[in-house]
């Protein structure tokens, strides 16, 4: 098996891995060609894996793309190489097109919003744990007065969408956020989505 070097092109990296099979460069230029075509119907691509494999009369492309939190993987197998090249990334653009349509849809449909009220926390000292460790009890209630609590710094007035599960996924799906407040269009409820440490979600539903 072939492992090419990884290349970084449009800032993401790229590695195309041959099974069973010697990938030229003739090969490797195409799987460019093909990508760089995904490019203009995709952005915020992390990196690419391209997999080729080649069993007697059968020649199989695969390809995993990773976006921000989520990502696509196809395969295609044909009796020539560069057609299962042509098959899977055909796929590829479709999948993006698709999900694109569906978000664009998303954002054009009419939300009601209400204006929550979000209180902007200054930040505590990095170094107030280890000041804290240092003072005794003896003189712990005259240095109380010196560690204030958190201090409101600012005030902002923040757009509540009404959404529906599903969207609520797919705007944490494109976006780096932990978290999102939303209203729920199912049951009008206020509630919260955000991200595990598995990239998973949570939603919780605020009382």
């Amino acid at each position: 098996m072939a492992r090419p070097p990884k290349s970084e092109i449009q800032g993401y990296n790229i590695s195309i891995v041959g099974k069973s099979l010697q990938v030229t460069d003739a090969i490797r230029n195409y799987v460019f060609e093909k990508l760089a075509k995904i490019e203009h119907f995709a952005d915020r691509i992390i990196d690419v894996t391209v997999t080729l494999d080649a069993q007697k009369l059968e020649h199989s492309c695969s390809i995993i793309m990773n976006f921000g939190h989520f990502h696509i993987k196809v395969s295609a197998s044909t009796d020539n190489m560069y057609s299962a090249i042509d098959k899977a990334s055909d796929r590829v653009i479709k999948l993006v097109r698709r999900y694109k349509t569906k978000l664009q849809s998303t954002r054009a449909k009419h939300l009601s919003t209400v204006d929550i009220h979000v209180n902007v926390i200054k930040a505590l000292d990095d170094d107030l744990a280890a000041i804290n460790d240092d003072i005794t009890a003896e003189n712990a209630r005259k240095e109380e007065g010196r560690y204030m609590l958190h201090e409101v710094v600012a005030k902002e007035t923040v757009a509540l969408k009404t959404l529906t599960e599903g969207e609520a996924v797919m705007k944490m799906e494109i976006s780096d956020d932990p978290l999102l407040i939303y209203r729920s269009e199912e049951d009008q409820k206020i509630k919260v989505i955000y991200r595990r440490s598995d990239e998973n979600y949570n939603i919780v539903q605020i009382p």
